[in-house]
C-alpha cells in the first residue's frame, strides 16, 4: 500500500511525524484520529502517493531519513541538506569515533618511545574519521536525484525546454518511468513537437501498468505545453472523473476551467467539494490561489485581491526552495495585479505585474498577459 506523511499530536500530547500506509490519504486520517490524535497535518496526497508507488526503489522512512526528515526535505535548501547529512553522518559513526579515540589514547600511554610511526598511522586513521562524514554529506548533495530534479523543474517552469533536455537523462532511473517520460514529453510539446511527445507517452497508456487517471493528468500536462488547451482541459476533466476522490485532480481541473474562464459554476463547485476533502498542507497553501483566480473571473475583484495575497503569504516560506512555488507566486502577483488593475489601484498593480512578467513571457502566457492590459486600459477610458 502506499505511504503517507502526517504530523499530528498523540493523545500524551506528543507532537510526531509518522509513516502510514494506506488506500488513501482519508484512510490515513482516519486512521489516526481512531487512536484519539489531534491536530493532524497531512504531507502526501493522493496523487504523491500513487507516484511513489512506482519509484524504481521505493523510498524508506525507516532508515536514518526519518519521516520528520522526509518532510524537511521539501523546503530545504542545499546548505540545509548538507547540515542534515552532516548531523546524521556523525550520529552513525559518533560511537566509532570516540571508541577509536579511547583506543588511540590508551595506546599512547603504554606505549613505549620507539613506537612514534605506529602513533602517528593512528592519529591520521583519527583525523580520517573525523573528516569522513563531511565528505560523505558533500557527497550526498552533488549525487542526491532531488537536487537534479529540482533543476529539472526549474527549467521547466521558466520553459527552458533544451535545458530540461539536457539535464533530464540522469534522472532516469531514480524517479517513476512515468514521470520522467512525461518530463521530457513536456520539453518536447514545449520545443513544438507534439507528435514526438505523445509517442513518449502512449507506453503508459494501459491502465494494467499505470493508473489511468494518472496518466490522463500527465497527458494533459503535455497537451498543454504544446498549446492545445482543449484536449489538456478534456483530459483533466476524464482524469477528474476516472478518481472523484482525488483532491490533485480536482484540482487540477478546477484550475484548469478557471485558466480559461470556462465553466464558473463547475469550477466554483470543484472548490467548495475539495474543502470537504483530506488535503495536504501544499494543497492548503495554493487553495486560495485557486479562489482568488474564480473570485477575479467572477468579477469580485476585492475578494480575489484578498485570496490572492493570501496565497502569495502562504507560499512565502517556500519560494526560496520549491521552484512550483515560485510558480505559484509568480501566477498570485499576475492575477492580483489584474484585480488591482480593475480597481484603479495602478501602481501597486504595475509593481506586482512587472515581477511577474518574466515568467510569463517565458511561459507565452499571452492571455493573463492581455487580461492585465485590458484592465490597465479599460481603467484609463
Amino acid at each position: 500500500m502506499p505511504d503517507y506523511l502526517l504530523t499530528a499530536t498523540s493523545p500524551s500530547g506528543k507532537r510526531k511525524t509518522q509513516c502510514i500506509q494506506a488506500t488513501s490519504a482519508q484512510e490515513a486520517m482516519l486512521e489516526l484520529e481512531t487512536d484519539e490524535y489531534q491536530d493532524i497535518v497531512l504531507h502526501t496526497d493522493d496523487f504523491t502517493a500513487a507516484l511513489s508507488e512506482l519509484m524504481p526503489q521505493k523510498v524508506s522512512t525507516k532508515g536514518p531519513i526519518t519521516p520528520a526528515d522526509h518532510v524537511a526535505l521539501r523546503n530545504i535548501s542545499n546548505w540545509g541538506i548538507f547540515l542534515m547529512m552532516l548531523k546524521k553522518q556523525y550520529q552513525r559513526m559518533l560511537l566509532i569515533i570516540v571508541c577509536w579515540g579511547i583506543f588511540t589514547i590508551l595506546l599512547r600511554l603504554v606505549s613505549k618511545s620507539g613506537s612514534d610511526g605506529l602513533m602517528r598511522d593512528l592519529m591520521m586513521i583519527s583525523a580520517a574519521l573525523i573528516v569522513a562524514p563531511f565528505i560523505f554529506a558533500i557527497l550526498t548533495i552533488v549525487l542526491m536525484p532531488v537536487r537534479k530534479l529540482k533543476r529539472v523543474l526549474e527549467a521547466t517552469y521558466w520553459g527552458r525546454w533544451d535545458e530540461v533536455l539536457e539535464h533530464l537523462p540522469p534522472l532516469q532511473n531514480k524517479m517513476p518511468q512515468v514521470e520522467f517520460a512525461v518530463r521530457k514529453a513536456v520539453a518536447l510539446a514545449g520545443l513544438g513537437k507534439l507528435d514526438e511527445a505523445l509517442t513518449v507517452m502512449k507506453p503508459f497508456s494501459d491502465p494494467s501498468k499505470t493508473p489511468h487517471w494518472l496518466y490522463l493528468s500527465r497527458l494533459a500536462d503535455v497537451y498543454e505545453a504544446g498549446g492545445q488547451q482543449d484536449q489538456s482541459l478534456e483530459c483533466r476533466a476524464q482524469a477528474y472523473e476516472a478518481d472523484t476522490g482525488n483532491s490533485t485532480l480536482q484540482l487540477s481541473y478546477a484550475n484548469a476551467l478557471l485558466r480559461m474562464d470556462r465553466d464558473l459554476e463547475r469550477a466554483g463547485h470543484l472548490l467548495e467539494k475539495i474543502e470537504l476533502l483530506p488535503l495536504s498542507d501544499q494543497q492548503e497553501v495554493i487553495l486560495p490561489l485557486f479562489k482568488g483566480l474564480l473570485e477575479l473571473n467572477r468579477g469580485n475583484y476585492r475578494m480575489a485581491v484578498n485570496q490572492c495575497t493570501e496565497a502569495i503569504n502562504r507560499l512565502k516560506p517556500y519560494v526560496a526552495n520549491q521552484p512550483y512555488s515560485r510558480l505559484h507566486a509568480d501566477n498570485a502577483h499576475a492575477y492580483t495585479a489584474i484585480a488591482l488593475a480593475e480597481l484603479g489601484e495602478m501602481e501597486e498593480a504595475e509593481r506586482l505585474f512587472q515581477s511577474a512578467l518574466p515568467r510569463l513571457k517565458a511561459l507565452n502566457s499571452t492571455q493573463i498577459i492581455e487580461r492585465y492590459q485590458q484592465a490597465v486600459l479599460g481603467n484609463k477610458t
